[in-house]
């Protein structure tokens, strides 16, 4: 399962690499970076891909969900955690 923290980092370097920070997110991120320099590693290479894909004229595009699929992938998960639990 995710961490809580991982979560964090990846919405922080999400937003640092769109622009879209508060100044308190602009904060942690700066705290964040200071105690994992990974961080700085992982936004420059995120940074050049999306620069790549600019170049390819490349853009995304958000496809919709099929009606229920959300809820059947998560009752297969709970199912999944049921069936291990019982081993």
């Amino acid at each position: 399962m995710v961490n809580d923290s991982y979560l964090c980092r990846e919405s922080l370097i999400a937003g640092a690499l769109t622009g879209n920070l508060s100044d308190d997110e602009r904060q942690e991120l700066k705290q964040a970076r200071a105690a994992d320099p990974t961080i700085d590693e992982e936004v420059d290479e995120l940074r050049t891909t999306v620069e790549r894909l600019d170049a390819a004229d490349i853009t995304w595009r958000e496809g919709s969900v099929p009606d229920g699929l959300e809820e059947r992938i998560l009752a297969k998960i709970a199912e999944e955690d049921r069936s291990w639990s019982r081993s």
